[in-house]
């Protein structure tokens, strides 16, 4: 059963600021140069909602690679913070407004059932890729799942978490059966509970990240009998290049494997950076049937996941 990624969209605000004009306008804690040496560049700031750059990531990928609504069977919905999960209004009632079913609305998937992902900070589209992934695997019927994640910071906060640099945005990828590419071969995933407090934990939750994930990703390659060198390119959430400079050489996987250049171009697109990379990284003809892929997130919570997909 080759259940696979068949198709990715993804949508950035027009709207985009260079680190030296986020520091400009106080939308930084660290100095600008500092956040340079780690590989940033830039971030994208959206003037519209979260549910809104959904429907336009969504609509495209239905328009673009020609699938219909009425085929999609399970519509998944992701955001990493809690006010993407209901569309705003002025009454408390206004919190049951719900962004995926007003995104099954808009695009007339009929036939899909609906369900949000919420509370794995920036793995929610990880997960929903291997929700999707069980979903097929358990429904025999079942050929199709559309997977949205979207974010949209609050206006005037901080765009740097942990010296990240933050981006709205959103992306939107299909989940086949039969996928003639993108085959998701593996997947690992931790949740440590004790990291729940981010802010109280910080200084814990950076010293467990890399053993963490250097154990996470070498549990998952050796499981699926892949080495380090056999990958063509690992997908990165897009998190200082400084700290993937450590977790590269952790588990064995030389510079030239990695997919770096969207970290400074893009920004952290929150949920959306393994799948945005993967996406840009064959419209740039990177990649060749049957190559090894592997896609590695960090999100709040505290949540790690590696994934294994051949191309």
């Amino acid at each position: 059963m080759n259940l696979g990624i068949s198709a990715i969209e993804y949508v950035l605000p027009s709207k985009s600021l260079s680190v030296r004009e986020l520091e400009q306008a106080g939308l930084l804690v660290s100095r600008a140069e500092q956040l340079q040496t780690f590989g940033f560049d830039r971030c994208y700031i959206s003037e519209e909602s979260a549910d809104e750059l959904a429907q336009r990531a969504a609509a495209a990928l239905l328009d673009n690679c020609g699938v219909r609504p009425e085929s999609v069977d399970l519509l998944l919905y992701a955001g990493a913070i809690a006010r993407s999960h209901y569309v705003a209004g002025e009454q408390f009632l206004s919190s049951f407004n719900y962004p995926a079913t007003k995104l099954q609305y808009e695009l007339s998937l009929t036939r899909a059932s609906v369900a949000g992902i919420s509370q794995a900070g920036c793995m929610g589209l990880t997960y929903a890729v291997q929700l999707a992934r069980d979903f097929l695997r358990s429904n025999a019927e079942a050929q199709c799942v559309l997977c949205v994640s979207a974010d949209v910071l609050p206006k005037g906060v901080p765009r740097e978490i942990l010296y990240n640099l933050i981006s709205d945005g959103a992306c939107a990828l299909i989940v086949t059966r039969n996928s003639v590419r993108n085959r998701i071969l593996a997947h690992r995933s931790v949740t440590k509970g004790y990291y729940w407090d981010c802010i109280a934990r910080k200084n814990e939750i950076l010293a467990a990240y890399f053993p963490t994930a250097k154990n996470l990703v070498q549990d998952l390659l050796s499981g699926a009998g892949c080495a380090p060198e056999d990958l063509r390119l690992v997908l990165p959430h897009n998190v200082s290049y400084r700290s993937w400079e450590i977790l590269l050489d952790l588990i064995g996987v030389k510079k030239e494997q990695f997919f770096a250049g969207n970290i400074s171009l893009k920004g952290h697109v929150i949920a959306a950076d393994n799948w945005i990379n993967l996406k840009d990284a064959t419209a740039a003809n990177l990649l060749n049937p049957g190559d090894k892929l592997l896609a590695f997130n960090f999100g709040f919570g505290a949540n790690w996941a590696a994934t294994l997909i051949e191309h």
